[in-house]
């Protein structure tokens, strides 16, 4: 086989394969391409290098001129080094950035940190321009460093900051953007560029938004505003959301040549709470909403300033508004701690060497202690054991020691958490699935809300009153399985918030319109109720009609475990289900499990070897008497020979009229020493029918 080596661009290549092919095409061609290696000096393909083509013109890199003909790219751009995907702690905002990954790794590694060296991008003796002005009304705006930059040109960025940008995941977009992008990425200090004839009165205002307030954010999306958004605006509207994003009418355009530059630092807590309640989270939120230190605004503001002049813009000096950067003190740390804490014995000169190394200022303070004054960026390095671990983490926790400590016995009872452990392996058997919803609330529960001091959002601002609205949106979501859930619920008290553990479990079902007349979703419920108490504590639940405001008042039922109110259970209204957007019909089970009593062990008694008897009897008594009322008046009745009662139907009709009913009772009798006789059954249940009218009024109905 032959091989033809074409040179030259992309295109001559392509001009001369297609006029080979059109005078020859019985010949078959292959392309063979010189993977990572500069073909003309001027570009290179980004497939070629495993970068997002769309990312790139027409998916060919541009280079910069005086590229070396030949030159290994990879080598050249170190694309053959490992890219790291790391998760960061809330803790910790210096390290979402390159160098401070890189101050984490020098530590651990015991070599010199090597940051880029910074120098004044501006002359101070050339005419300043008109300085950027700031106006800062709101509090949650710390600090705010800006900068003007005249004589700019928007054009692609060298390819070494593009190359970079895309390996961190960062679409390349102009000069400009990347920079923003690049430092922020770099430093930990997000930036944002304003076209500076587009502000209007030259003053940049840090306010809060006016409620009804819009901006069109540069993913050109219209947002409306509200007082808890914190926005930066000029004096007609709101240039961007801090933190946030900025908006279109301040974008950077191919026709910008002089912009401020902006690196200011905002509430964490704000920042967060906005980027929720907009639904908006971006790269520089991400950093913000962990509260960065307010000395890395002059850092960032200085490298990018730094970048911008090597790309050919001309800078003026820097103007920083709020609070100046306080020096952290010293914190005391007393050599005899680390050990004690630790169990390791760190040498005085290894735990200065560690704490150096992370950027701390460290001297003696005596024979057993050290001053150590935390770096500016380091705002979580504030008592003795911080320092400590810090020491622990580069020294290695694998050089501690596994010891078991000594620990003597403690009075804490494990029974609440046995109780729980055991009503969840029991609607398991059940075939219950358990969740896990949130306790924090949109709206208010209950005639004793809780409301959270600090919500995170409008729709977390209450603490959950019960479990219910928790599993309807997990129905809604889902579809009808049997779930369960062990959760705190809450209510105020006039001492205080009054904090219950709650269990709620059921599932959705349709109603059955061939027999509306029977509940079997209810019954089904109910006895899933009664197996799982009856296991848990031993005892019988008795059920009585009547719950809360949550059911629907024809289909619910307390619950009380000998006289003790334990729960309730049924239909949950059917207006709350459809408000969660249910079709089908919700039931519920709720047990206070504080109030479910011990258990109690059953008693073994020996069967009667002698046969029993039952008799049945139809009470009329009035509709408002309870079957379970009957059923315990008939026992204590019969007396000793009484071994069961149920009542197994009820009518309601012509045949006993308006405001009574008819119960059908089963009374089962036997004795345990010799057959029972006709003659002591009769005697049972006259005693029975004596009890019943005195007590009830009943009478039997022939």
């Amino acid at each position: 086989m032959q091989v033809l080596a074409l040179h030259g661009g992309r295109g001559d290549v392509d001009r001369h394969l297609a006029t080979v092919g059109a005078q020859l095409p019985e010949l078959r061609i292959e392309r063979r391409t010189m993977r990572g290696v500069v073909s003309d000096g001027m570009m290179i393909s980004a497939d070629e290098l495993a970068l997002p083509a769309e990312w790139f013109e027409d998916g060919i890199l541009q280079l910069d001129p005086g590229t070396p003909l030949g030159a290994d790219v990879v080598e050249l751009f170190g694309l053959g080094s490992d890219s790291l995907d790391v998760e960061i702690t809330a803790n910790r905002p210096d390290a979402t950035s390159v160098i401070g990954l890189a101050r984490e790794l020098a530590a651990s590694y015991g070599v010199p940190l090597q940051p880029p060296t910074l120098r004044d991008a501006y002359d101070a003796t050339e005419p300043q321009g008109e300085a950027p002005q700031v106006v800062l009304e709101s509090g949650d705006c710390h600090r705010f460093v800006a900068q003007r930059f005249d004589d700019v040109r928007v054009q692609p960025a060298p390819a070494w900051m593009r190359i970079r940008l895309a390996l961190a995941g960062q679409r390349p977009i102009n000069n400009l953007v990347d920079v923003s992008n690049y430092v922020m990425l770099e430093t930990g200090q997000p930036l944002h560029f304003y076209d500076a004839v587009r502000i209007h009165g030259g003053t940049l205002i840090v306010r809060s938004a006016r409620d009804g307030e819009t901006i069109v954010t540069l993913d050109g999306t219209t947002r409306s505003l509200s007082p808890l958004a914190l926005v930066i605006a000029d004096d007609t509207a709101p240039l961007g959301l801090a933190g946030l994003m900025g908006s279109a009418s301040s974008e950077v355009t191919a026709a910008t040549s002089a912009i401020v530059v902006e690196a200011a630092n905002f509430s964490g807590a704000r920042v967060r709470r906005m980027s929720t309640a907009l639904g908006l989270r971006t790269e520089a939120s991400a950093r913000h909403e962990k509260s960065p230190a307010p000395a890395l605004t002059d850092f960032g503001a200085a490298r990018a300033a730094q970048l911008l002049t090597e790309l050919g813009a001309t800078a003026y000096a820097p103007h920083a508004f709020g609070a100046e950067i306080a020096t952290p003190e010293a914190i005391t740390l007393p050599l005899r701690d680390i050990e004690r804490l630790l169990g390791l014995a760190i040498p005085r000169e290894r735990v200065m060497k560690h704490l150096e190394a992370l950027g701390c200022l460290v001297r003696a303070a005596g024979p057993e202690a050290l001053a150590v004054t935390a770096p500016p960026w380091r705002r979580d390095l504030t008592i003795p054991a911080d320092l400590i671990e810090e020491a622990a983490r580069i020294e290695g926790y694998e050089n501690i020691e596994a010891v078991e400590p000594s620990v003597p016995p403690h009075q804490i009872s494990s029974a609440a958490f046995e109780r729980e452990r055991a009503l969840a392996h029991g609607l398991d058997g059940l075939g219950y699935r358990e969740i896990l919803t949130h306790s924090m609330r949109g709206s208010a529960q209950g005639d004793a809300p809780v409301e959270v001091r600090n919500p995170l959002s409008e729709e977390q601002r209450f603490l959950r009153a019960s479990l219910v609205p928790g599993m309807l949106e997990y129905f809604a979501a889902n579809g009808a399985i049997r779930i369960f859930e062990i959760g705190n619920v809450f209510r105020r008290e006039d001492d205080g918030v009054a904090e219950r553990t709650a269990l709620g479990f059921g599932f959705l079902s349709s109603p059955d319109r061939t027999r509306p007349w029977r509940d079997e979703s209810f019954l089904r419920l109910l006895g899933d109720c009664e197996t799982l108490l009856r296991k848990i504590t031993g005892r019988a639940v008795a059920a009585s009609p009547g719950a809360g405001s949550e059911f629907h008042p024809g289909k619910s039922a307390r619950l009380t475990i000998e006289n003790r109110d334990v729960g309730e259970l049924g239909c949950v209204d059917p207006r709350s289900s459809r408000s969660f957007g249910l079709n089908a019909n919700a039931y519920v089970c709720l047990i206070d499990v504080a109030a479910l009593p011990s258990y109690a062990v059953p008693h073994y008694r020996p069967p009667s070897r002698f046969p029993s008897t039952y008799r049945d009897v139809a009470l009329i008594v009035r509709d408002v008497v309870s079957a379970r009322d009957v059923e315990g008046a008939v026992a204590e009745a019969a007396g000793p020979l009484c071994t069961g009662v149920r009542v197994f139907d009820e009518y309601r009709g012509p045949q006993v009229g308006d405001g009574f009913k008819s119960l059908a009772v089963r009374v089962t009798l036997q004795r345990f020493d010799a057959t029972i006789t006709d003659e002591e059954a009769d005697a049972a249940i006259a005693a029975v029918l004596a009890a019943a009218g005195e007590r009830f009024g009943a009478t039997i109905r022939t």
